[in-house]
């Protein structure tokens, strides 16, 4: 009688929550940031093994203020379905808040009381109440992710740091408003009317390290002809300077025009050197690297008209290549909303 043929030996089922850290991290390090966050929400292991990594995550979200709500629609360019996610609540006074500058995942926020500002966590909900109130338009914000030290800056070269109870002047003797500023690397990238200014913040004292005079690239010219029926400062926002820093440290100074009642837009960059792999971000004052990245075009400049305006959110992308300007994204036309900003989501390993 012929013997039974072996059997064979079957292996347990592997369980995706026992894969090696290394094989784990390797995962991790190749996802965008929501799906870095979904994924670290599979399981207990997984939530441990997404603390040793970072998400891949190299462009900027949208951030859209629905009006006189108490959260905030996020839209991935990255996803091609444009989907929108909607925050958590964002505190009782945020409806009632207007957006001032971003750093990362922080917002710093204005009240339209006079009362002090105050810094929010988009993701984490996290907040830090400053100590002074704020009467500018277009500050700075640097936040350091672990520590929480803050800075903020005002056109003006008044300067808040952490443990500051009050504003300080970085130099009495340095005139004119700052028409344009990037916060880069511990350096701050001040345009005048005709200078570029650049001030070090490493130390503990902020120092003037370089001031160029540009006069002959960012001067604009005259509106001639009859008076435009807009106030002075809506013409002013329709022809702005803005200074912006490369991933490689280059400084450009974008020049853009917006005709009066007018959906054209024109731009000249003046630049030493750039790549046209990349994207400018016009609210960010950077660019991002753009060839082979989903959502983000190279060679182009995205921007929203609250630069121009200062009124209304709308979203546009110029290509230079083209010349032509896009409204994007075509999904939140109608989704009324007051305000939108670029942010580069952010979170801590801890």
């Amino acid at each position: 009688m012929a013997s039974p043929p072996l059997a064979l030996a079957q292996s347990p089922p592997h369980c995706w929550s026992e894969l090696p850290l290394d094989l784990m991290q390797l995962i991790f390090e190749r996802l965008g940031f929501a799906d870095f966050e979904r994924a670290k929400s599979v399981c207990s292991s997984w939530l441990s093994g997404s603390r040793q990594s970072k998400p891949n995550n190299k462009i900027p979200w949208m951030i859209l203020f629905p009006e006189e709500k108490n959260y905030c629609l996020l839209l991935n360019p990255e996803e091609k379905e444009e989907k929108l996610y909607k925050t958590h609540h964002l505190g009782d006074d945020f409806a009632n808040s207007l957006c001032l500058a971003t750093c990362r995942s922080w917002l710093l926020m204005k009240t339209f009381r006079e009362v002090p500002l105050y810094i929010l966590n988009l993701l984490t909900l996290e907040r830090i109440n400053l100590p002074v109130s704020y009467g500018f338009d277009s500050p700075i914000l640097w936040m350091d992710e672990r520590s929480e030290d803050y800075l903020v800056i005002r056109e003006d070269l008044a300067y808040l740091k952490k443990g500051d109870n009050s504003w300080k002047k970085i130099s009495e003797q340095l005139s004119g408003s700052q028409r344009s500023m990037v916060f880069k690397d511990h350096k701050l990238y001040g345009l005048t009317k005709e200078e570029l200014r650049i001030f070090d913040f490493s130390g503990e004292f902020p120092l003037q390290v370089s001031r160029v005079n540009v006069g002959g690239c960012v001067k604009l010219e005259k509106i001639g002809g009859m008076r435009s029926p807009e106030p002075w400062e809506f013409n002013q926002l329709r022809r702005r300077n803005n200074v912006v820093v490369t991933l490689g440290g280059d400084v450009l100074i974008v020049r853009s025009k917006n005709p009066h009642r007018s959906y054209s837009w024109n731009f000249r960059i003046f630049k030493m050197d750039s790549s046209n792999e990349e994207a400018i971000i016009l609210d960010l004052g950077t660019t991002v690297l753009a060839k082979d990245q989903e959502g983000v075009t190279s060679n182009s400049i995205y921007f929203t008209n609250h630069q121009m305006y200062r009124f209304g959110a709308d979203i546009f992308v110029f290509n230079l290549d083209t010349n032509k300007v896009e409204q994007l994204p075509q999904l939140v036309s109608s989704v009324s909303f007051s305000e939108a900003r670029w942010f580069v989501p952010s979170f801590r390993n801890d």
